[in-house]
């Protein structure tokens, strides 16, 4: 719990702050295995807030952890002191420039959203996680999200322009690449990535595309010029909550084709997984049977084990293989290359 002086100094600042036993248990847990129940939970409205909020918090000496909506795995939205919220009152959608391919967007705004907004001029963002419906996009640019097309998108941190966020003492910062903010910080990342090239390449190989949660380094040896946006993209609320961002966006796919390759053992499925690289395909799910036999005599999900024939010509596994552009091409290079049990080829009209 928070004392009297420390909530006192926190709510000084005009920032929504609640100590509520029922908002702390709420904000206790994340999509993790981990509870943490926070002295408090604050609400700041915008940056400068946020800005006002953050030293206070120092000045008080309160562990300040930012969170989004929670969706993370590894219990980086809890924390025992207070949890600040960035996510309630940023849900702006702004600056949308087809010309440059950019957006700006709220730390709050959650990427269904975002993408329900792009979809009428044809455009989307790349990573497309699996919680689209509930992260937010300044969660998924301090976990570094991907999803399950990173081979043709990257994760999110591939796509930030610019950032503005609030560093520990309360500054508010804006890292573009036309600004010179924290100069002095960004050459000090630039020598120390310089320095450890050689381990950093080792332990970061360029063949793995799904990225974990952690500072950028390896993009940042891509990227020197750009090394504060990198370490924040992935830093998981350590060095700064982020408040807005400009982002990238992409055009939405148009010639996409989709393989289903059925085995007999889940083992025959990873293998071919490897035989598949050289297609470059856009996604490769693997789904196996414990898990879609928990579909048998579900009605939602009737038409879908028609369609894959799963009660009549059974499997132990199957991979969901998509492909964005020439995808006739590669589906008839997939049916040539007979693996598995059979093949199902499905191209979008």
């Amino acid at each position: 719990m928070l004392t009297r002086p420390q909530l006192d100094a926190l709510t000084a600042t005009g920032c929504e702050i609640d100590c509520s036993n029922l908002t702390r248990q709420l904000f206790a847990t994340d999509a993790s295995i981990y509870q943490i129940e926070p002295g408090g939970v604050a609400f700041p409205r915008t940056a400068a807030q946020a800005g006002a909020l953050f030293r206070a918090a120092a000045d008080a000496g309160i562990p300040i952890t930012p969170r989004g909506s929670g969706s993370g795995l590894t219990g980086g939205a809890l924390g025992d002191g207070l949890i600040v919220d960035l996510a309630r009152h940023n849900r702006q959608i702004t600056n949308l420039n087809l010309d440059r391919g950019t957006v700006q967007v709220g730390a709050g705004v959650v990427l269904d959203q975002l993408n329900q907004f792009l979809q009428p001029h044809g455009r989307q963002f790349g990573p497309d996680v699996a919680t689209s419906s509930r992260a937010t996009l300044g969660g998924m640019i301090a976990n570094n999200s991907s999803g399950a097309r990173v081979p043709a998108f990257g994760c999110t941190g591939d796509h930030v322009v610019a950032l503005e966020a609030v560093l520990a003492d309360g500054r508010v910062v804006n890292l573009a690449p036309e600004t010179t903010a924290l100069a002095a910080v960004e050459k000090q990342i630039q020598h120390w990535v310089a320095v450890n090239r050689e381990e950093i390449l080792a332990r970061m190989p360029a063949e793995i595309l799904k990225r974990w949660p952690g500072y950028g380094l390896d993009r940042c040896l891509r990227e020197p010029q750009a090394a504060l946006r990198h370490i924040l993209a992935g830093s998981e609320g350590t060095l700064a909550g982020i408040v807005s961002a400009e982002l990238k966006i992409v055009p939405i796919p148009k010639d996409k084709g989709l393989a289903i390759i059925f085995f007999a053992s889940v083992a025959e499925a990873m293998q071919a997984t490897v035989a598949l690289l050289d297609l470059q395909p856009a996604a490769i799910e693997h789904v196996d049977r414990i898990l879609f036999d928990q579909t048998r005599g579900q009605a939602p999900f009737a038409a879908a084990r028609a369609l894959l024939d799963l009660d009549h010509q059974p499997c132990e596994a199957f991979l969901i293989v998509e492909f964005y552009g020439d995808s006739a091409a590669r589906l008839e290079e997939v049916a040539r290359r007979r693996l598995g049990l059979r093949t199902t080829l499905l191209a979008k009209e």
